[in-house]
């Protein structure tokens, strides 16, 4: 059992680094097997199974975005066994995206993540929060 808050810091900090390195397998392993998820962006009300649900975009991700990387600024512990994260996610956009960006120039955006861990330090809640303008502005292009 964990109940240290250093080890949820822990936690996150591997998940991460599995992010980085674009290790969907070992990001799972640090999720709970009933974990649930959330990207803002897509709605408030757009909590699914990280298994079968955003695991599916992990695994998509890297297709579209290959050199994409996951920068951790700061982790944050917070009351009981949670977990801020400021991270920033950036990687080359795949097309021109007039007033954003040129294809193939970095992109960099912010994210906010607020993980949940069980009392054996895996993750069983993952929110993500960040700004889809850049995201929004590629959706015309066909891309």
């Amino acid at each position: 059992m964990k109940t240290n808050p250093k080890d949820y810091v822990s936690a996150a900090q591997q998940f991460f680094t599995a992010y980085d390195a674009h290790d969907v397998d070992g990001m799972l392993a640090l999720c709970a097997d009933s974990a649930l998820g959330r990207y803002a962006p897509y709605g408030r009300e757009s909590v699914v199974p990280i298994r079968g649900g955003i695991d599916v975009i992990w695994r998509a991700f890297p297709n579209a975005v290959p050199n994409f990387r996951v920068k951790v600024i700061e982790l944050i512990p917070a009351e009981g066994s949670t977990v801020v994260i400021q991270a920033e996610m950036s990687g080359p956009i795949p097309a021109e995206v007039p007033g954003v960006a040129k294809k193939g120039q970095d992109v960099h955006i912010p994210h906010c993540y607020i993980l949940r861990f069980d009392a054996d330090g895996k993750i069983t809640r993952l929110d993500a929060y960040w700004d889809n303008t850049v995201l929004n502005s590629i959706k015309p292009s066909g891309v």
